[in-house]
């Protein structure tokens, strides 16, 4: 999986004008969770969104900086791997938002993945957001509005307000467990609300987060929890692993364990 990472991030221009943004060899193991539904259920699933910020997008000026190209009318140039101002975007905090930069978004399948039984649905255009961040601006949308997107939530992509995008959702390739499926940090996902499949749709999110200053923070922020076995503390609190008999502690970690946690 290290070596996925790493390839992951190396997708990205990690330096531009002599300056390194992040680390693509280094990884920072971002601890998130696993995913279990049984055949034949049926729940609110996650309708078409992109993470990790919503409002801030068009208010915190380094989100402006890194989507300045789309915003000064040259959306052409923008480059959604372009890392520049990537690591210096500020997320509002909710349990609902990942205070990691993370290249690339993913799942690992633990049972079987099949279309019509939860599987994960994407609009494969990284550069949509270019789409997503001028359609708020227009003039059908109240200035107030910005295409219903609120703060410290996921980022909605809507019928209401992006049809044309939605035309683009497809699903992932059958997968079996084992495989891994990727997503660009800006990619609009979501999930099948329906399970019509014949077993367990499990998975395990695991993403590709590199080395940098963010990254790092965060890492100190969440080590605390993997010790002593409670919620990392992007997500809400629930602590189930406390009283765990035979969790996985810093004993049983190897040297590449122990760095991407951030222990020293």
């Amino acid at each position: 999986m290290h070596a996925v990472q790493v390839f992951m991030n190396s997708l990205w221009a990690s330096e531009s004008d002599g300056k390194q943004h992040f680390d693509p060899q280094r990884v920072a193991t971002y601890a998130d969770r696993t995913r279990r539904r049984p055949p034949n259920s049926s729940s609110l699933g996650l309708s078409p969104h992109v993470d990790s910020g919503t409002i801030e997008r068009w208010l915190d000026e380094n989100f402006r900086y890194v989507y300045r190209h789309v915003f000064s009318g040259e959306w052409q140039r923008y480059d959604p791997f372009a890392a520049d101002g990537r690591t210096e975007v500020r997320e509002i905090a909710s349990p609902a938002v990942c205070s990691m930069f993370r290249t690339f978004q993913g799942w690992t399948a633990l049972t079987p993945q099949r279309t019509h039984a939860g599987t994960l649905n994407l609009v494969p255009i990284a550069n949509a957001m270019a789409y997503v961040l001028l359609r708020a601006l227009q003039d059908d949308v109240a200035d107030d509005d910005l295409c219903d997107a609120a703060p410290g939530r996921a980022l909605s992509i809507s019928e209401k307000w992006h049809p044309l995008l939605l035309q683009g959702i497809s699903p992932i390739p059958d997968l079996e467990p084992g495989d891994c499926v990727f997503w660009h940090c800006d990619v609009i996902h979501a999930v099948e609300n329906e399970h019509h499949g014949e077993f367990d749709s499990n998975v395990m999110y695991i993403a590709a987060a590199p080395g940098c200053a963010k990254n790092d923070a965060y890492l100190q922020r969440q080590l605390p929890s993997f010790l002593s076995g409670r919620t990392p503390p992007d997500f809400a609190a629930d602590d189930f692993e406390v009283d765990f008999i035979g969790r996985s502690g810093e004993e049983l970690l190897t040297p590449l364990g122990r760095e991407q946690l951030g222990l020293k």
